[in-house]
């Protein structure tokens, strides 16, 4: 994948959902993007940079953790200059994973989010959040947001990725196995699948239901150079509009796509927090929460999550008299996901078990 077409195709998709970028920046690979941020931010950059890498070695997760970033992942990160105080820094995150999945489930994928910095699907890791920040005059004057999220490739178990999620992104065995044809025609709809980046426009004539495929100098043979071209991309194909709920508005594309939503959903959910504060879409938040209504573990009590402080800790309630509720800043206790022991299920309806939460639609 070539950064400079990487990033035209990432302008081309900002510039459709009407986001005006002051500058972005696509590396083929550095250690950090949030590092790359801050030295952009130290240099003058505006606030509203953003920087995108196609592979990270040192990217980093939540309180240090090692973030594995290798080529098929979407790794971005975002710098701003909000004005808070700095107990309220919680928030930030709050409001950047608020405005991602909005904006994601507005296309129509089922995102959730898990406390705190976490995007999961089905239960699963599909990506994370670490937000950063610097102080100045007893402020938070500067931040960069960071984001990982999983395209094509690999997971661990207890993650998912676009392929797994909408198994419609996978090429079709047919374009593997067909040897190459001269002359052989390529359906349009089979290359709409198949176009990861938005860059085959100029390849196809597009007046017709059919045609040859040619890259400006040389034939693509059929369906299987074709396949080939994507492969050599490293990013899946088109996700076909079936795989998603037919309310969720058209699907994600491509790569190029996702990174723009990224995008246009850290700005959403800034200029809201700027706006309306975080009273203005903390109920929208607890809608998105799958932690809410799920057990936690603190110490040897445990208790139930039911929503979020607007500082963002987790209110825990416990059925003993000790403390009927706690409210647990990031880090106090670790969540586990569908698949990892850490996680029990939720309390059943019959349990006797009450949240306040406002529950996932």
């Amino acid at each position: 994948m070539d950064p400079a077409e990487f990033s035209a195709a990432v302008l081309r998709e900002t510039a459709r959902l009407g986001v005006r970028l002051p500058k972005l920046q696509v590396l083929a690979e550095t250690g950090s993007t949030n590092q790359v941020a801050w030295e952009l931010a130290q240099a003058g950059a505006q606030p509203g940079t953003i920087v995108i890498a196609l592979q990270q070695s040192a990217g980093r997760g939540q309180w240090g953790r090692q973030w594995s970033s290798p080529l098929g992942g979407l790794y971005l990160s975002r710098y701003f200059a909000p004005q808070l105080l700095p107990e309220d820094g919680a928030q930030l995150t709050l409001a950047a994973a608020w405005g991602l999945g909005q904006t994601l489930r507005d296309r129509g994928v089922p995102v959730a989010l898990k406390w705190p910095n976490d995007l999961v699907v089905r239960g699963r890791k599909w990506g994370g959040l670490l937000t950063e920040t610097r102080l100045v005059g007893g402020k938070i004057a500067r931040a960069v947001t960071g984001l990982g999220l999983n395209w094509a490739n690999p997971v661990p178990e207890t993650g998912i990725n676009a392929t797994e999620l909408f198994p419609a992104l996978a090429f079709p065995e047919r374009l593997h196995d067909q040897p190459d044809q001269p002359d052989q025609l390529v359906d349009r709809q089979v290359v709409d699948r198949l176009d990861p980046l938005g860059l085959l426009d100029h390849w196809a004539d597009r007046s017709s239901d059919s045609f040859n495929v040619s890259d400006g100098s040389h034939p693509l043979n059929g369906a299987g150079a074709l396949a080939n071209q994507a492969n050599q991309l490293n990013t899946p194909p088109l996700l076909p509009p079936t795989d998603f709920p037919a309310e969720g508005g058209p699907p994600i594309r491509s790569l190029a796509e996702l990174a723009a939503l990224v995008i246009a959903g850290l700005d959403r959910g800034d200029r809201q927090l700027q706006t309306g504060g975080i009273e203005s879409f903390l109920a929208d938040y607890l809608e998105l929460l799958e932690t809410c209504g799920r057990s936690v573990q603190v110490g040897d009590r445990t208790g139930i999550a039911v929503g979020i402080t607007p500082r963002g800790e987790l209110r825990v309630k416990f059925s003993d008299q000790l403390a009927a509720e706690l409210h647990l800043p990031p880090g106090a206790v670790r969540l586990g996901y569908a698949r990892s022991p850490q996680s029990p299920d939720p309390p059943s309806p019959d349990s006797g078990e009450v949240t306040d939460c406002l529950k996932n639609p």
